[in-house]
């Protein structure tokens, strides 16, 4: 119950720090980042309890002797990564097409290419945005914004159909 209330006040006082983090930001694209960042965050804090259950599944799940623990480890690690890039790919398509609204450009579709580090920590190395027009140079015009106010390596590409 201890464990509980820690978690709970600990929530709490990040919600508190991501809200003054949020009113400092300045408006336009920063802010937008810093919201992304802060909801990144939030995420983490919200998880982080699972960080002292899982030594504890790992020792219960350790007095088996099929052998099958590592690899129950190993799929439920390899779940919640793909989870994670899955979120952050669509909070990633989101933001591209908040911005790219801003402009009053239509996009049909957002992809993400990333990877993670040695660390576990994930890296955005392009983003390749479909857009519904076939206007070469709307697409260049989308292509230069989104790489000035996300500073994110931008592909545009225009549908065929």
């Amino acid at each position: 119950m201890k464990d509980v209330q820690q978690w709970t006040a600990v929530i709490c006082l990040a919600a508190l720090v991501a809200a003054l983090a949020q009113s400092i930001l300045p408006p336009g694209s920063m802010e937008r980042m810093g919201k992304f960042v802060v909801g990144a965050f939030m995420i983490c804090v919200m998880i982080a309890p699972l960080t002292k259950i899982a030594p504890q599944l790992r020792m219960s799940f350790g007095s088996s002797s099929d052998g099958t623990t590592a690899a129950r480890e190993k799929d439920m690690k390899s779940a919640v990564n793909n989870q994670v890039m899955e979120e952050s790919q669509k909070s990633i398509a989101n933001l591209v097409t908040a911005e790219l609204s801003r402009r009053q450009i239509k996009c049909k579709n957002v992809q993400a290419i990333m990877d993670t580090n040695t660390d576990g920590r994930i890296f955005i190395s392009k983003i390749i945005v479909k857009l519904k027009s076939r206007d070469h140079e709307e697409a260049k015009v989308a292509e230069e914004y989104l790489e000035k106010e996300l500073g994110l390596k931008t592909e545009v590409v225009l549908d065929d159909g």
